[in-house]
């Protein structure tokens, strides 16, 4: 199950942002933020599927759950893994490109483990953005940080009008990592 990580942060360890899979604490955690059963997902950047079976194991539907990894390499070991489930390489700086038109405004969850404190304002922006359009209008983000600061500036996130919330912290992680649950900000206007 490592060695398909261990390669892929060889040829790219910007690219993978971690320095080793997900722990099954810190996946049982996104997993349960998320609330997977009966909803259709979309994961960014699963990597070797220890969140995807986490989801998996809480109930979400294999035939309404999607994953998008930029890795070639890990791509294919996750379409071996998990044949039934839709594997879509590509990158998250372009998601709205490589989901069909139709899958617009229908998820209801996106669980990422980008790295977004170590990405360029532009592409976060651009990605949020995407993120959004793709959820429906009570979907929520699941994203973990191994940050003690928000994965999703405070200010970025009023900007865009969502709103995130600390789920939980994992510290029997490699390193230790926070689960945030972000969504469309819901609060009337003026308050």
């Amino acid at each position: 199950m490592y060695q398909p990580f261990v390669l892929a942060l060889l040829r790219s360890p910007r690219q993978v942002g971690a320095v080793a899979p997900s722990g099954p604490l810190l996946a049982r955690a996104m997993a349960e933020a998320a609330d997977p059963a009966g909803k259709r997902i979309l994961e960014i950047g699963p990597g070797t599927g220890v969140i995807t079976e986490a989801l998996l194991d809480r109930g979400a539907p294999r035939d309404a759950l999607y994953l998008l990894e930029r890795d070639v390499t890990l791509a294919a070991f996750l379409g071996r893994k998990f044949p039934d489930i839709n594997v879509i390489v590509g990158d998250a700086r372009s998601v709205s490109n490589l989901i069909s038109p139709d899958h617009a405004g229908s998820f209801d969850v996106i669980v990422s483990s980008l790295p977004l404190l170590n990405m360029k304002e532009a592409d976060k922006v651009s990605i949020l953005k995407q993120f959004f359009t793709l959820l429906r209008p009570d979907g929520v983000l699941i994203q973990y940080t191994y940050s003690a600061k928000a994965p999703i500036a405070p200010a970025l996130a009023t900007r865009h009008g969502i709103r995130g919330t600390r789920m939980s912290t994992i510290f029997r992680n490699l390193p230790p990592a926070r689960v945030w649950k972000y969504g469309r900000d819901q609060t009337p206007a003026g308050q």
